[in-house]
């Protein structure tokens, strides 16, 4: 069945091996879609990327990020029987990654510096807390972390061979070093502040 897709949500659901991912941004959500593509049958769906060259299945090409109303709106007997998953990621890694991804691809949007993106933009607009979560807690079967992507996903319930290893697609554009370098203590408190329920629920560290 064609549906067209509410701009802003990126997922796959696939009624092959009833699953549902909900994809967030830079955890490596783009290298996961293109792995998973592979393995869908001719009645999933996938909202895909011309720019990562992930195929549009049985959608519109309408590119973005959003969440779960969205999907169990849409899909309610699929979300209520399929397993449903999404990565995510410590926030200050996270936005040292969004930061260089800029710099590389987009340079006038962060052309003041990393201190000022972190000091002066809304970072909520990086938080993907309620794509898969309510006010509290997880509404999802379960949120991958990025930092221990590989020994998780050996976990679930859909086809995988460790080939996502090979597969990330948006690397090697950030420079070495970690990524507490980056940071004045008042950043740190920033994004402590700006992403305070998933670093509680997922009890991150500086």
């Amino acid at each position: 069945m064609y549906v067209l897709i509410p701009i802003n949500i990126c997922m796959i659901i696939s009624h092959k091996h009833k699953f549902i991912f909900i994809k967030t941004r830079k955890t490596a959500g783009s290298s996961i879609e293109k792995y998973l593509v592979d393995y869908l049958g001719p009645d999933d769906i996938c909202t895909g990327s011309k720019r990562d060259g992930t195929p549009i299945l049985n959608n519109e090409d309408l590119n973005g990020h959003l969440g779960w109303q969205w999907i169990k709106g849409l899909y309610p007997s699929e979300w209520n029987s399929y397993y449903k998953f999404a990565v995510d990621r410590n926030p200050w890694d996270k936005m040292v990654s969004i930061y260089y991804w800029y710099l590389h691809s987009k340079p006038h949007k962060v052309s003041e510096g990393f201190e000022h993106l972190i000091m002066n933009s809304k970072l909520d607009h990086w938080n993907d807390w309620s794509a898969y979560s309510d006010s509290n807690s997880p509404v999802i079967d379960q949120v991958l972390t990025y930092e221990n992507l590989h020994d998780q996903f050996l976990d679930l319930p859909i086809p995988y061979n460790n080939e996502l290893q090979t597969t990330f697609i948006k690397g090697g554009v950030r420079p070495g070093g970690t990524y507490q370098d980056q940071y004045t203590k008042e950043m740190q408190q920033r994004v402590r502040d700006q992403f305070s329920q998933m670093i509680d629920y997922f009890q991150y560290q500086f």
